[in-house]
């Protein structure tokens, strides 16, 4: 098979293009950092059979002060990936999330995902979601510039001796999924197409104090916590996955404190 992935450049991006060479198929980065854009000329997909659409405008609170460029990028975008799919015989992979948090990311991935439902349905386009949780793994960005991922933010703060931010009380809880999982369920549901969705989770619920406190013993750091007000589009919730579409696989994401304290550590001197 032939897969583009948009975004492939990034994070997420870029395990998906390994889990799919892994898998035997050829695949592609589409974006920016390659001189293509969702929102501009399409050519570079060409020849794909699959494009598993991740490109898109990241953020929670931040998105508030952008929320036109939000919506341009993560909903006109897909729309233009899918009528390129259908356009070209081309099947669909595209990557939510859990509904959970009143924000303009969020709002945006849910119409992304409708729009992939309706043109599943008015056009027999061959669609498969991937509903990702709280994706880590070495390599996240954070910092300026970049949305506030928990792990990368908790991970840079310990070992830089400062305290790690907790927005609320810590007491809501997520659902820690490594990144080569999401990527690894990315790539299997090229197989599928029929409206389905994946839980990109591991159907076990951490709480960020918990996740707190394990990075300050695995780094050694005495700074503590500090507890700051929940931000712009966040609300206390407990989010875990609940198996969607796990009867279609032969596996699942595990939960593993192992995986998290070797991205910790990577943070140490991140490259």
């Amino acid at each position: 098979m032939r897969i583009a992935v948009t975004g492939g450049s990034g994070f997420l991006g870029q395990a998906t293009i390994r889990a799919a060479q892994q898998a035997g198929h050829e695949a592609w980065s589409f974006d920016r950092a390659h001189g293509n854009d969702i929102l501009g000329d399409l050519t570079a997909l060409k020849g794909a059979d699959t494009v598993v659409h991740l490109a898109g405008m990241l953020g929670t609170s931040e998105l508030f002060d952008a929320p036109e460029s939000a919506v341009h990028a993560n909903v006109i975008g897909a729309l233009r990936i899918l009528q390129w799919c259908r356009e070209h015989d081309a099947a669909y992979v595209g990557i939510t999330m859990p509904p959970v948090f009143p924000s303009v990311y969020t709002a945006t991935k849910v119409c992304a995902d409708r729009l992939a439902t309706a043109w599943h349905e008015a056009y027999g386009l061959p669609v498969s979601h991937v509903r990702a949780f709280n994706a880590y793994g070495p390599g996240q960005k954070w910092g300026p510039g970049h949305p506030q991922k928990i792990l990368p933010t908790f991970a840079r703060a310990a070992w830089e001796g400062r305290p790690l931010p907790v927005w609320g009380d810590g007491e809501q809880t997520m659902d820690l999924v490594h990144t080569d999982d999401v990527a690894r369920m990315l790539i299997e549901a090229t197989g599928h197409g029929d409206d389905v969705t994946f839980d990109a989770g591991t159907g076990q619920a951490v709480t960020v104090n918990e996740l707190a406190e394990f990075v300050l013993e695995q780094t050694g750091s005495k700074a503590g916590v500090e507890h700051l007000p929940m931000r712009a589009g966040e609300r206390p919730t407990r989010i875990v996955a609940e198996g969607e579409g796990w009867d279609r696989l032969s596996w699942k994401p595990g939960h593993d404190w192992g995986r998290v304290a070797a991205t910790v550590e990577w943070y140490r001197s991140p490259a």
